[in-house]
């Protein structure tokens, strides 16, 4: 049991110093319900962006790149 008690005093902790950190301490819970929704919300949309970014580079830039290299490679032999 005591170990249990143990984790729930460092949960607890932490979880203060969250709150402190956040400034969440000094809200209302319709407030922390609010403020932590539109986090997990901007999350997402992040997740969103960064995977559209990535998709990007990888199918645009890294596709256009290859496309050079091959046309300038072919160009070269038909010069020679």
């Amino acid at each position: 049991m005591e170990v249990v008690k143990k984790i729930q005093q460092f949960i607890s902790y932490w979880y203060v110093r969250y709150l402190v950190a956040t400034e969440l301490y000094m809200v209302d819970t319709w407030e922390k319900v609010i403020v932590l929704s539109l986090a997990q919300q901007s999350d997402i949309v992040f997740g969103a962006f960064f995977t559209l970014f990535w998709y990007f580079n990888y199918s645009i830039i890294v596709g256009g790149i290859a496309q050079l290299r091959s046309s300038t490679a072919h160009d070269v032999e038909q010069i020679l």
